[in-house]
């Protein structure tokens, strides 16, 4: 709960934790991993993966779908079987852009591939529980973790 009366870190205390942020990340980071930038997300190529950090606060109504659409297609485009889209900075999602995830779930299931949210807010969580879309959708606490889930080979039956 927000409290008037904590101090707020400066723009210079922010700027440097997000520089930390940004570093921890980049460690992470497997060595041989390809990256490249979105107009939307910095994407990372990690084997049979594409991971891709989205860098808005909002995905909503035609210009979220418009953004989020290019966004999938261009990682269709990079080959990779599954996505991962790391969205810690999204704070709100419409169910327009719900819609367009779903879509491109259907094309990617043709070949097996998956898609997994990680680092979500509290409001993108809400929606896809709220949806049941939770159930479809690996949500996970880190990127390595949404890795492991759509890598991961289901057992036979």
């Amino acid at each position: 709960m927000w409290n008037p009366f904590t101090r707020q870190p400066d723009s210079l205390e922010r700027a440097a934790v997000a520089q930390a942020q940004a570093q921890a990340v980049e460690q992470q980071v497997p060595a041989g991993a390809r990256r490249r930038r979105h107009k939307i997300a910095e994407i990372e190529q990690m084997g049979q993966t594409a991971v891709a950090t989205l860098t808005v606060t909002e995905l909503t109504q035609e210009k979220g779908v418009e953004m989020l659409t290019d966004l999938l297609d261009e990682l269709g485009e990079t080959g990779s079987r599954h996505f991962v889209l790391d969205i810690q900075n999204v704070q709100f999602m419409d169910s327009a852009c719900l819609g367009c995830l779903v879509e491109a779930l259907n094309r990617m299931a043709k070949t097996s591939g998956k898609i997994a949210l990680a680092n979500t807010a509290n409001s993108v969580q809400y929606l896809f529980r709220m949806t049941q879309l939770d159930r479809v959708f690996p949500i996970c606490a880190d990127v390595m973790a949404a890795i492991t889930a759509v890598e991961r080979v289901p057992e036979p039956d």
